[in-house]
C-alpha cells in the first residue's frame, strides 16, 4: 500500500484526465486541501472503488467551474481524497490483495490492514478542524436510478438526502463504509450515481455539490414526509461460495442460473410470485440481516429448483458483473424505513 500524498493544489491535468490515467497525476492516494470563501470545509471522496468513475468527472466539473488564471475561487473549502489510484489505473473495482477501500473506514473489522491506516491518516487530518458535510461519490454497475445511503438519520442527512433524489436508503453494514465513519462528525451521505458515466447522476450530484458550497446552513425545519421515501436494508443477498453460477443469456451448465437483465428489478417491489433464478441446489444464495444472522430461509423459496422470495421486497443494487458479485454480494433486499 502506498502511502498518503497531501497536497494544497490541484495540477491542471486533474481537470481532464480519465480514470485510467489517473496516476499520471496522483501516483498515490492523495488527499487535496482547497482554500474557500466559507468554511466549515466539505470532505468529498472518489474513486474508492477504483472502475466507480462518475466522482472523478463530477469534481472536474466542479474545479473547472471555479477555475481561474491563478488558482481557484471556491464559495467553500474542500477537502477532496482521490482513493484507490492503483485500481482505477487498472479499470477494477479493487485489487484482490487489498482491503476495499470502502470497507476501511473507522469501524472496519480490519483495522490493521495498510487500506485502513491510510484511511485513519485521512481522518486524522481532515477532522482536526470542523466539517460542513461528508459526500462519498459512488456508481452502482447494475441498473439504478440515482440514490443516496445514509446510516444515521437525522434532518440534515435527510436534507441531502432530498436534494439527490427523491429516495434514499438506509443502512448500517458493511462496516468501513466512509459514510458511517462521519456519523457523529457531520453530515454525511453516499451518492450513488447510477451506472459509470451515467449523465443524470453526475448532474445531480454536480448540482448538490454546488448547493453545498454556497449554503450557509441546513434548513432548521423538519423536511416534509413528502419530499424523501426512505429505505432499508433487511438483508443482504450472496451467491453462496463454491457455487457455480451465471445468466440465462450465458452458455454453460449453471449451479445456479440467474434471469436476464435481472437489474431490471433495480428500486421495483419483487413479488413473491416471481421467479428471478434456476438452481440444481438446495441453497445457493445465503441472505444475512444486518445484524449477521443468517435469515435465507425466512426470506428465500426454492421450489423444485426455482427460486424467489417469500415476502416482498425492493432489491437494489444488483450487478450482473460476475467479479463483484464475488468481491460483494449479488444484491441488497430493501422494505420501507420504520
Amino acid at each position: 500500500m502506498n502511502n498518503l500524498t497531501i497536497r494544497h493544489d490541484i495540477p491542471d491535468a486533474f481537470l481532464d484526465i480519465s480514470y485510467r490515467n489517473i496516476k499520471k497525476v496522483f501516483d498515490t492516494p492523495t488527499l487535496i486541501h482547497l482554500k474557500g470563501d466559507k468554511s466549515p470545509a466539505l470532505f468529498v471522496s472518489i474513486l474508492l472503488h477504483g472502475n466507480e468513475f462518475s466522482g472523478l468527472k463530477i469534481m472536474q466539473e466542479i474545479l473547472k467551474k471555479y477555475k481561474k488564471t491563478e488558482g481557484y475561487t471556491l464559495p467553500r473549502s474542500i477537502w477532496l481524497f482521490v482513493g484507490n489510484v492503483e485500481a482505477s489505473s487498472q479499470g477494477i473495482r479493487r485489487l484482490d490483495t487489498e482491503l476495499d477501500f470502502n470497507r476501511a473506514w473507522p469501524g472496519t473489522m480490519e483495522p490493521d490492514a495498510p487500506t485502513a491506516k491510510l484511511i485513519a491518516e485521512v481522518m486524522k487530518r481532515i477532522t482536526e478542524d470542523e466539517l460542513f458535510a461528508a459526500i462519498d461519490l459512488h456508481n452502482n454497475t447494475g441498473k439504478n436510478p440515482p440514490y443516496g445511503c445514509i446510516s444515521s438519520v437525522n434532518e440534515k442527512n435527510k436534507y441531502l438526502s432530498s436534494f439527490f433524489n427523491h429516495i434514499a436508503m438506509v443502512f448500517h453494514t458493511p462496516k468501513g463504509v466512509s459514510t458511517m465513519a462521519f456519523d457523529d462528525i457531520c453530515p454525511a451521505i453516499t451518492l450513488e450515481c447510477s451506472t459509470p458515466g451515467n449523465h443524470l447522476g453526475i448532474d445531480r450530484a454536480v448540482a448538490l455539490i454546488d448547493d453545498l458550497m454556497h449554503m450557509d446552513h441546513f434548513p432548521d425545519k423538519p423536511l416534509p414526509s413528502h419530499d424523501l421515501q426512505l429505505v432499508q436494508n433487511n438483508a443482504v443477498l450472496k451467491v453462496a461460495e463454491n457455487v457455480d453460477f451465471g445468466f440465462e443469456d450465458e452458455d454453460g451448465n449453471f449451479d445456479l442460473t440467474l434471469v436476464e437483465n435481472f437489474d431490471r428489478h433495480n428500486f421495483t417491489r419483487l413479488e413473491t410470485s416471481e421467479v428471478f433464478a434456476h438452481t440444481t441446489l438446495d441453497k445457493p444464495l445465503i441472505a444475512t440481516a444486518e445484524d449477521g444472522t443468517d435469515v435465507t430461509d425466512k426470506l428465500i423459496y426454492n421450489y423444485n429448483g426455482a427460486i424467489s422470495l417469500k415476502k416482498p421486497l425492493m432489491p437494489a443494487m444488483i450487478t450482473l458483473d460476475k467479479t463483484i458479485i464475488v468481491q460483494d454480494c449479488l444484491c441488497y433486499l430493501l422494505e420501507d424505513y420504520v
